[in-house]
């Protein structure tokens, strides 16, 4: 079965709260043209078993991206977010 993970992505987070299968396939941002056109969605704190994921998510062109907590801060120096929300992380269901 082809999943489109993009148009699932797009509507992954629900009351603050995401699928841990849902946020292993979200892509990390490497870099932004302009930082400015970045809504700051909340931030996400969980352990995979290979990876741990302590930064935020973000949207940017109407995806949803990651960025880990090193980005959050550089870019805090210039952009104001509102970093109080939490995503909760949930296990899938087995």
């Amino acid at each position: 079965m082809q999943y489109n993970w993009d148009e699932i992505l797009r509507h992954s987070i629900v009351d603050n709260k995401i699928k841990a299968s849902h946020l292993q396939h979200i892509p990390k941002l490497k870099d932004c043209q302009n930082w400015q056109d970045v809504k700051f969605l909340g931030r996400v704190n969980y352990k995979f078993k290979y990876t741990n994921y302590e930064g935020g998510l973000i949207k940017y062109n109407s995806k949803i991206y990651y960025i880990n907590s090193k980005q959050i801060q550089a870019v805090s120096n210039y952009i104001k977010w509102d970093t109080s929300n939490i995503i909760n992380v949930i296990e899938d269901a087995e």
